[in-house]
Formats: structure tokens, C-alpha cells, sequence
């Protein structure tokens, strides 16, 4: 199972996970130390995005939110990529909430393979 697949089983069963989930499913990755630009996730995440945006279905990424218990969402890339690929606009939190829940649920209702 490839990144892509771990996380269209997660929408399939329509509850989050966090990124250490995703870290820990794949043992390969190193730990995330902060320095989520130079992560391999960071990468793969965004070779799925572009996927995604390209065959016009929900981004598969949205089903990974922060472990802190304030947000519950998404990293800041994951709305950088909404805007650069999809042109979302997510300039507050009211903005990033609304698109994220309505790019979740897309996840969790679209029929993945």
C-alpha cells in the first residue's frame, strides 16, 4: 500500500487520521521534526494534490489534520495547495474551516477505487 491508497481507505472510512498516523503506517518516513517542507510527506502530499486537482476530485490529503487539539485541521500547505490548485481562497480561519470541512466531506463521499 502506497500513501495514496492508506489515505483513500481513510476517506472511505470517513474519519481523520493525523500525520503521525500517516508516519507511523509507513515506517520508511522519518519522524516529523518541525520541518515540514524538507519531510518526504511534504513532497508526496503535494504529487497528490496535483493528482487530485488534475482529475478534478477532492484532495485526498484532507483526511490528515494536526494532532493539536485547538485546530483539528489541516497543515498550512494543505490550504496553500487548495489556492494554488484549486483557486480556494483561505485568507482566515473562518475561510480555511469552511473550505477544509467542504473538502472533507467531498473526501469522504467520493467513490475512490
Amino acid at each position: 500500500m502506497n500513501v495514496g491508497s492508506f489515505l483513500e481507505a481513510t476517506a472511505k472510512s470517513g474519519k481523520p487520521v493525523t500525520y503521525q498516523d500517516v508516519i507511523t503506517a509507513f515506517p520508511s518516513l522519518p519522524p516529523l521534526d518541525g520541518a515540514w517542507n524538507s519531510h518526504p510527506l511534504s513532497r508526496i502530499f503535494e504529487a497528490l494534490d496535483q493528482e487530485d486537482a488534475q482529475k478534478k476530485r477532492p484532495f485526498r490529503t484532507s483526511v490528515v489534520i494536526k494532532k493539536d487539539k485547538l485546530s483539528q485541521q489541516p497543515g498550512q500547505g494543505f490550504f496553500e495547495a487548495l489556492e494554488r490548485l484549486k483557486g480556494i481562497k483561505c485568507r482566515n480561519d473562518a475561510a480555511r474551516q469552511s473550505a477544509w470541512i467542504a473538502e472533507l466531506n467531498a473526501a469522504f463521499a467520493f467513490a475512490w477505487p
